[in-house]
């Protein structure tokens, strides 16, 4: 009876600790808020904890839904990840003014800022056009654009592109014929240290993740991060 017992106990101990690392607890989620400085309340959403901020900003037509599977997976690396709306779209106030959304953006960047010793912004599509205009006036470590275009709608990243100094990665399918075109034109005018890469794919921004290209997708992403802003 006693052995039995014991045996349960052990049993017990184990299926524990089987379903601890079988299903490994989540990372840390918190919604957030800030305004910009034209006075829109923008809504985020703050992803695990760290002292190295990733800021992702989203395509058009999505929202910041759209980034939330692969913020769990930079969170789990140990960054303090930011998804957030830009104006007009999802929980975000305002109407939707693509040409403004950089300002979005820098609020984005003030509020993490007070969190963060170092900061990564990465941007799909309009997120990345947005992201080359503050990483040209923000103080960050790395930059990262999945699909971005020179310009859209009134948002335009061609004046700002040659004031970005520091490492850069540009990234888009080859099927996705504007986009590997903007990845080839920032490469002409962009200042080393950059990386470009278009993949044989014909996805869009943050599709991407849902193709056949994903895995070697994020091998580049996390390779880049690791060398720009490794979490120490």
């Amino acid at each position: 009876m006693k052995s039995k017992l014991i045996n349960l106990i052990l049993v017990s101990i184990l299926i524990t600790f089987i379903s601890c690392f079988a299903n490994p607890p989540e990372v840390k989620v918190q919604k957030v808020s800030f305004k910009t400085e034209d006075g829109v309340k923008i809504a985020g959403t703050l992803f695990g904890e760290g002292k190295i901020g990733i800021i992702l900003s989203h395509m058009y037509p999505t929202d910041q839904k759209a980034w939330w599977k692969f913020a769990e997976e930079l969170a789990k690396k140990g960054y303090l990840v930011l998804t957030y709306d830009f104006r007009g779209y999802g929980d975000s106030a305002g109407e939707k003014e693509i040409a403004k959304i950089y300002l979005d953006l820098e609020a984005a960047y003030d509020f993490m800022k007070k969190k963060v010793n170092d900061i990564v912004l990465m941007g799909a599509s309009m997120g990345g056009t947005a992201s080359i205009i503050v990483a040209s006036k923000k103080k960050v470590k790395g930059l990262i654009c999945l699909s971005a275009p020179d310009s859209f709608k009134g948002l335009d990243a061609t004046k700002y592109i040659k004031d970005v100094t520091v490492p850069k990665m540009f990234i888009a399918c080859k099927g996705d014929i504007y986009a590997a075109r903007s990845v080839k034109y920032f490469s002409s005018v962009a200042k080393k240290p950059f990386t470009s890469k278009i993949f044989d794919c014909s996805k869009h921004g943050i599709w991407m993740f849902d193709s056949d290209i994903k895995d070697d997708l994020q091998k580049l992403i996390f390779k880049f991060l690791s060398e720009v802003a490794p979490i120490k």
